[in-house]
């Protein structure tokens, strides 16, 4: 079930580039399963897999900040108005 939420937004509310940014990146992680906590001033990524401890490559981290950069995650339930 779909249902439509209206929010009021200031006309004069400015979100500066980097917030954007980190609101975009954490949506993304959240819309692949990840959760996301914050303590005082950092994010905790985690996500569960199958219950074992992995280790990663030193190389993740890049993967995981590029793929969750991606806009096309967040916009991909948006329905195209034309």
């Amino acid at each position: 079930m779909s249902q439509t939420i209206e929010i009021d937004i200031p006309s004069d509310l400015k979100v500066d580039k980097p917030r954007v940014q980190k609101m975009i990146f954490i949506m993304n992680a959240l819309e692949q399963g990840w959760s996301v906590k914050k303590t005082d001033d950092s994010y905790v990524f985690m996500k569960k897999h199958e219950n074992r401890r992995e280790v990663f490559q030193e190389n993740y981290l890049e993967t995981f900040v590029s793929s969750n950069f991606s806009t096309n995650i967040l916009f991909s339930d948006f329905e195209k108005t034309d």
